[in-house]
């Protein structure tokens, strides 16, 4: 089934993870969605022996998420990209680093249902600006930004989806967003 849609971007500010767990503060909206990209980077190495292949690795890296959406509010900013908001006044400072955050949003399938996603653990860099003059047709000027996500320390996760036409999948459905997806309820340990 194609992805046909995209709405409902969330995300959370990541406090927590070390071997003893994962810890996210509460759940945001993050603005009006109109485009996401996730790419995740792998590279494949071929070992030859005894003139041809005999084994394969393959080693997942890094995942590029590049959102475009409508206007991404100076309090978000200021809480994805660590500035600091005064008085309505977003004070971009060059020695900041970002905090970790989670992202999450969803997708409508052709099928009817939708496809649910989270990317665990990644940083967003200072989002482009594009100014356009006004002219006699109205062209709307959207914003662009670019995340870095990696695996998680406590397990070594990185990005999760699930389905809504996938019937195992329904006691998870109305709670998914809610907070990050703590993945132990899918063993029946998580809260």
């Amino acid at each position: 089934m194609a992805i046909v849609g995209l709405q409902d971007i969330v995300y959370a500010k990541l406090i927590k993870d070390d071997k003893t767990g994962v810890q996210y503060e509460e759940v945001k909206p993050f603005a009006p969605a109109i485009t996401a990209q996730v790419e995740t980077a792998q590279e494949s190495a071929t070992q030859y022996a005894d003139n041809g292949p005999i084994a394969v690795i393959t080693q997942t890296g890094e995942t590029t998420l590049t959102l475009t959406v409508d206007e991404i509010p100076l309090d978000v900013l200021a809480d994805i990209l660590g500035y600091e908001l005064k008085n309505g006044v977003l004070i971009y400072k060059q020695d900041v680093v970002p905090p970790y955050v989670a992202l999450g949003f969803k997708g409508n399938k052709s099928s009817g249902g939708m496809r649910y996603v989270w990317l665990y653990k990644g940083r967003f860099s200072v989002p482009s600006d594009e100014w356009n003059t006004k002219t006699d047709s109205p062209e709307f000027q959207n914003q662009e930004i670019t995340g870095t996500f990696v695996r998680r320390d406590y397990d070594k996760v990185f990005k999760v989806t699930a389905d809504t036409d996938i019937p195992e999948f329904a006691p998870y459905m109305d709670t998914f967003f809610d907070s990050v997806f703590d993945l132990s309820v899918l063993d029946g340990t998580g809260s």
